[in-house]
């Protein structure tokens, strides 16, 4: 595949994906390799996400081929993982990681010490970063894992393990929110370290050392390691992938964001790429570069990450060295 046929792919799939969009049952579109018969193919398309294969009208039918580019319905939906649990209901989930790490290191538990709705927040820890301005060590995850809502402030407490998982305030606590972003593009948010309470590594648990960030590559291998599914294996589907009415609720609502990257599991090694918890975790690839942020999934274990350029950009932090 050449990089001027992928090009010219992605500028036909951006001058029609609002009129796809807007199609009944649609919710979302990327390019990506054509699928027949439960293969993949070498041939790249438009790929379209409805909830689910229909009859339709005629006008509200997509096309076989759009302006010479082939296009691939795709039965799925994606949300946000569930990240949170009553209290009352309180009991720790089996197999998940729950440790309480120091240092402190990527795809480890990590959640907000103040309840919400009588709920405790939880996900994943992606990676240390580095503070532009005062070039202080930060901790990174999701903004609807570190910040939840409308209601977050600067200041407000993190706690790894989470609570959900068994981590207690203030026995537990990391350091405090200091920046979060949900917007187009981004869903994320940095908290500071408190060093005298755990130290901080440029790690991630059962990947180690990082070597930087780059970009996704189109079947490129990739793995992570989160809270929930620990490491698994992984590759990329999609490279310009448009997701919308990711239901975030009360105050922020649905939204739709766009230039996000598509990842499908590596069925031969674990049949999902991650589930509820694993919100926040950080994609590398084979070089051991930081690729993206895992945000969003469908039910099937495919996943959704925002580049991680876009975040450091939102965040102004660069990755640890």
């Amino acid at each position: 595949m050449s990089q001027n046929n992928l090009e010219e792919v992605r500028r036909i799939k951006k001058s029609v994906e609002e009129n796809l969009l807007k199609k009944p049952g649609v919710n979302a579109v990327e390019v990506g390799y054509k699928i027949i018969d439960g293969k993949k193919t070498d041939e790249l398309s438009i790929r379209i996400h409805v909830e689910k294969k229909k009859d339709v009208s005629k006008d509200e039918m997509i096309p076989p081929i759009i302006k010479g580019v082939k296009t691939d319905v795709i039965e799925r939906t994606f949300v946000l993982p569930n990240h949170n649990r009553l209290l009352h209901k309180f009991k720790i989930t089996p197999n998940v990681d729950v440790g309480n790490y120091n240092p402190l290191q990527g795809g480890i538990s990590i959640g907000p010490c103040r309840i919400i709705g009588s709920s405790a927040y939880y996900g994943s820890l992606g990676i240390l970063v580095i503070d532009n301005k005062t070039q202080a060590p930060m901790v990174l995850s999701c903004f609807h894992v570190m910040a939840v809502d409308t209601s977050w402030s600067v200041g407000d407490t993190m706690s790894q393990p989470s609570l959900a998982d068994g981590g207690k305030c203030p026995d537990n606590v990391i350091g405090t929110l200091q920046r979060a972003n949900l917007d187009d593009t981004t869903d994320c948010a940095l908290a500071s370290v408190n060093e005298q309470a755990r130290g901080v590594i440029c790690q991630i648990e059962d990947i180690g050392n990082i070597a930087g960030i780059s970009t996704a590559a189109s079947n490129a291998s990739v793995r992570k390691r989160g809270r929930t599914t620990l490491l698994t294996f992984g590759a990329i589907e999609s490279i310009d992938m448009t997701v919308q009415n990711i239901d975030y609720g009360d105050g922020l609502g649905k939204r739709t964001l766009t230039n996000q990257i598509g990842i499908e599991p590596d069925i031969s090694k674990n049949k999902m790429f991650l589930d509820d918890g694993d919100s926040g975790a950080v994609v590398v690839d084979d070089s051991s570069q930081v690729i993206g942020l895992l945000f969003s999934g469908s039910p099937d274990g495919h996943g959704i990450a925002n580049p991680i350029q876009a975040v450091l950009n939102a965040l102004d932090a660069n990755i640890c060295s």
